[in-house]
């Protein structure tokens, strides 16, 4: 008996139907299964992730002290020194002096809500032209940070308690020495087998992101450091409490592209505000020129060309990234696109070879059939 193909087209599609919802069905009881999992790999991985991404940052000062004639365990050794030496200076003195400034501020904040609501009263009744629906008051302000720090915190779950650990205390300071140590063992090591593999394009793809992405955080690094200096002393300049909290804040927040340094901005405005206009228009100053100091001069030198993308495609990344990772993705808008951006180059430089071999093949072929 011949079996009708509709039947079998019907079947066919059915069983591929059920066969889809049953992966969805195991997929979504799977999940919290594979969640779980990856967070305790990554709980094993992340004192060798830090280590790794400090011994990234730090190796070239390595490579260029070697390069001077000295021993590469004498270079890695004072490097790491040097390093450790900063961070314990920072952790001892500058960071007590934020904390305390933290506290002392905390302690203030129901005078200083009390005078910002008088202030923003008095702004509004003073610039009454404003139609009513552009004016905020101490409430929409209020409900605005609230829903700010909400997001932080729901964007930050899990990242507090893997912080905690004290595996992260103890193991990333020995993991680091030896990732710095090893440093171009490991990449001469992972070169040679891509080499001897035959895949010299992803070879040079890892030696091109190993460039830019270096350069960027680096350069990153040192334009936080010295924005937070320069807002520091503006604020201190210009008369505002807690000029470490808030320089800190301004300089800091600038790992986030494009907005971050206004979003650093605000406390300090707002914090100005409560004392006086003309306070807090010096502070929008401070901001505003260290903006352009960062913008035009600090961020061209430090950072120069490392990530070569157009300014509206940056802006098209962070705002994508911002919407779908948060604040994860908007400090690492800028590093994925610009390894987007590499692959698409490759592709193209791939794509270009192939019409070469194309041509000279043809070429080898008219030759061929005309000497022949």
């Amino acid at each position: 008996m011949k079996v009708d193909n509709r039947y079998i087209k019907l079947i066919v599609s059915l069983v591929i139907i059920s066969l889809f919802f049953i992966i969805i069905i195991l997929g979504h009881i799977a999940l919290p299964i594979i969640y779980k999992i990856m967070v305790g790999f990554f709980h094993v991985l992340l004192p060798f992730i830090i280590s790794f991404f400090i011994a990234f940052l730090l190796h070239t000062i390595v490579d260029r002290l070697e390069m001077q004639g000295l021993n590469r365990a004498i270079s890695v050794l004072f490097v790491y020194l040097a390093f450790t030496l900063l961070l314990t200076y920072g952790i001892s003195n500058l960071i007590p002096i934020i904390i305390n400034q933290v506290i002392d501020l905390t302690q203030q904040l129901p005078t200083i809500y009390d005078n910002l609501k008088v202030t923003l009263d008095d702004f509004w009744l003073r610039n009454d032209f404003i139609p009513e629906k552009y004016q905020f008051n101490i409430k929409d302000l209020e409900s605005w940070t609230m829903g700010a720090l909400e997001k932080i915190r729901l964007n930050s779950t899990g990242v507090n308690g893997i912080l905690d650990s004290f595996n992260i205390i103890i193991l990333t300071p020995i993991i680091t020495f030896y990732f710095l140590y090893d440093y171009n063992r490991i990449k001469s090591g992972l070169g040679k087998f891509l080499l001897k593999h035959k895949y010299n394009i992803i070879y040079k793809f890892l030696k091109d992101v190993d460039v830019d992405l270096g350069s960027y955080f680096r350069g990153l690094i040192l334009v936080m450091n010295l924005l937070a200096i320069a807002a520091t002393i503006g604020f201190s300049i210009i008369g505002l409490d807690y000029p470490f909290l808030f320089g800190f804040i301004v300089g800091y927040t600038n790992v986030i592209p494009i907005i971050g340094l206004y979003i650093g901005g605000i406390p300090a405005v707002l914090y100005a505000f409560t004392s006086s206009y003309k306070l807090a228009i010096l502070a929008t100053i401070v901001i505003v020129v260290s903006q352009a100091l960062e913008s035009n001069i600090v961020t061209p030198y430090v950072q120069s060309k490392s990530i070569n993308a157009h300014p509206l495609l940056i802006l098209l990344a962070f705002v994508v990234f911002s919407r779908y990772f948060g604040i994860m993705g908007m400090i690492f808008a800028i590093p994925i696109l610009a390894i987007i951006l590499l692959v698409f180059r490759y592709i193209k430089s791939w794509r270009r070879l192939q019409r070469v071999r194309k041509c000279n093949c043809n070429v080898e072929k008219s030759k061929t059939i005309y000497y022949n």
